[in-house]
């Protein structure tokens, strides 16, 4: 019993121990962010799994041209599992429309939320993603600022 335990044991970790990327079946999310139909910076993209969705989701910061990259909160591979996703977008701003301070906490800061809670909310939001394997779309999503109705 011992002998088989043992080869047991080391098959179990041979398989695990492959030298595949671990990004086999995940899907690359990427896309813009347009705000008052602008591409807009600085706006923070989450995708949330909903349902059997697995994996943690994940979140991304849009550049210049209001572009993102979805990264996962653990490992390297800048891709998700395919599945249902809600979306949320928050784009927090100081009075004087700069970017806070990453280093000073939410609480502290004199920055305040510019998007509608219909898309910063994981519950209220009304932004989806349906993943599937092999996708290559870019995930692009329009919308307007809490000044606008």
């Amino acid at each position: 019993m011992r002998r088989g335990a043992w080869f047991g044991l080391v098959v179990g970790l041979a398989a695990g121990c492959g030298g595949g990327s671990g990004t086999e079946g995940l899907v690359p999310v990427s896309g813009t962010i347009s705000v008052d139909d602008q591409p807009t910076g600085n706006v923070v993209v989450a995708f949330v799994p909903q349902g059997t969705t697995g994996g943690h989701g994940g979140t991304g910061t849009t550049d210049a041209t209001g572009r993102y990259e979805i990264v996962p909160p653990h490992g390297s591979a800048k891709a998700l599992a395919p599945g249902q996703y809600k979306v949320t977008l928050s784009r927090r701003l100081n009075p004087d429309g700069s970017p806070p301070d990453p280093k000073t906490p939410p609480i502290e800061s004199n920055a305040r939320e510019t998007l509608p809670t219909k898309y910063t909310d994981k519950e209220k939001t009304e932004l989806t993603a349906n993943l599937s394997a092999g996708d290559k779309r870019s995930f692009d999503f329009a919308v307007p600022s809490a000044k606008k109705k």
